[in-house]
């Protein structure tokens, strides 16, 4: 197919908070809606909710684990489509050059 119209809308919430110069929490939280299932495969409605910390160490290199919890409304799309939601543990490590 050339052409196709996959409609979706999303919308994304971030609330920070800096606990001192060296670390930080944050929270954010997204809403996806793809409507017609060509963006993720699944024509469902999806929510996100993430707690991440942020640690610098020196001034170069910044840790940031997270914990996020994702669910899917209207039917199952986690786990080849048998799960309607799923956590997540990450972590990412950042060098400033």
């Amino acid at each position: 197919q050339i052409r196709c119209l996959a409609p979706e809308w999303a919308a994304v919430n971030y609330i920070e908070k800096e606990l001192s110069t060296k670390s930080y929490v944050s929270v954010r939280t997204d809403f996806l809606d793809d409507m017609k299932g060509q963006r993720t495969g699944y024509k469902t409605r999806y929510a996100e909710e993430t707690l991440m910390f942020g640690r610098w160490i020196g001034s170069t290199v910044l840790l940031r684990p997270e914990i996020r919890f994702d669910h899917a409304f209207d039917r199952a799309a986690y786990d080849n489509g048998t799960r309607e939601s799923q956590f997540q543990f990450a972590m990412d490590v950042i060098f400033k050059f």
